[in-house]
């Protein structure tokens, strides 16, 4: 696998598509699209799920987006820092997205680009236990995720909750009274819950207040990526889904009904190491 092939599955993966990532490229389709096969072949798995509005990654294509994401930062690092310290112009500043706030953070990022004219930004999207490992190491200088459970190696600056809904397909939508639910409204409904693939989370705490509340827990399936959710919702598939607001949008296949709840679960932050507490985040800078 050498770093173009790399390169070419990365945009795939950020863009969604082989024809949005072609013309990303400045290249043809089926070339791209050979080239991905090829390295599913030597792979020995498919790195994509295909569905009718998007190509989404599985856990193989999640597991090699992460590890070859994290080499081409690397590689990129490298370059950019050369050739910075030659022109004395872009400041290099690596930042990694949570899954779960992808929506979210969105906003948040292009504020701070525009306050930040001298960043040269190279953005990761992983999950949020991941990201805090590369800040951990010094891979990314910052990250926007959850708030993490243990703080004590972070400057941290939260941002509001947010609010947590039920996202349900109409066919289910229909049978439920038109006011905030409880959790205990949803019982027997398929449930697809948003799951981190390492260490313990918001599934944990919404799994507990189900078992607590709700007579028939009916969990189908755990997902990573709210938009993936959304993504089959959207395909034909029936169930509900509960998930932060910022990550829902609009879909005549689905409805958001707001939840009765306890605490506040979404969490979205900013970290940085505390070593490099004003290096990124200025106390005086407003978001």
């Amino acid at each position: 696998m050498d770093l173009k092939r790399m390169r070419y599955f990365c945009t795939i993966a950020e863009q969604g598509s082989i024809s949005k990532a072609a013309k990303v490229l400045n290249i043809a389709q089926p070339p791209l699209g050979k080239r991905l096969h090829e390295l599913e072949e030597e792979i020995g798995s498919p790195l994509f799920i295909r569905t009718s509005k998007q190509m989404v990654l599985t856990e193989a294509g999640r597991f090699l987006y992460r590890k070859t994401s994290e080499i081409l930062n690397q590689v990129n690092s490298v370059t950019k820092q050369a050739i910075d310290i030659a022109s004395q112009k872009k400041r290099t500043v690596r930042i990694g997205v949570s899954y779960l706030y992808l929506r979210y953070f969105n906003t948040v990022f292009l504020e701070l680009y525009r306050k930040n004219p001298d960043w040269d930004p190279n953005l990761l999207v992983s999950e949020s236990t991941y990201l805090e490992e590369l800040v951990m190491n010094k891979t990314l200088d910052m990250a926007m995720i959850q708030t993490p459970a243990d703080v004590r190696s972070f400057y941290v600056r939260e941002f509001e909750p947010i609010k947590l809904v039920a996202v349900v397909t109409s066919e289910l939508a229909d049978t439920l009274p038109d006011r905030t639910l409880t959790f205990a409204d949803l019982s027997g409904f398929p449930l697809v819950m948003l799951h981190r693939m390492g260490g313990e989370g918001t599934y944990e705490m919404l799994l507990n207040r189900l078992y607590e509340e709700v007579k028939d827990v009916n969990v189908i399936m755990k997902v990573s990526e709210p938009r993936l959710v959304i993504e089959m919702f959207r395909d034909g598939m029936v169930g509900a889904a509960l998930m932060p607001v910022s990550e829902v949008g609009e879909s005549r296949h689905f409805r958001t009904f707001e939840i009765e709840q306890k605490g506040k679960l979404f969490r979205p932050a900013i970290i940085t190491l505390h070593t490099e507490k004003d290096s990124f985040l200025p106390a005086d800078q407003t978001l």
